[in-house]
């Protein structure tokens, strides 16, 4: 089956530009700021940049690295 279905340029410039990045990103769609945590691979979700910030240092500082 041969699909016609054209690929949005939007889509596969962000996939692209991307696709190496290892950071806070934030989902336009979702409306939230993701991240994925170095040492543990958990991933993190806030709806603002600043939230985000503050669950990154609570979780490497208290739950993922035990403290300092």
């Amino acid at each position: 089956m041969i699909s016609y279905e054209i690929p949005d340029p939007f889509d596969t410039f962000v996939a692209n530009k991307y696709k190496d990045y290892n950071g806070m990103l934030y989902d336009f769609f979702a409306r939230e700021w993701h991240l994925r945590c170095a040492c543990c691979q958990e991933d993190l979700y806030a709806p603002n940049k600043k939230t985000m910030i503050k669950i990154r240092l609570y979780h490497t500082r208290n739950e993922c690295l035990g403290g300092y």
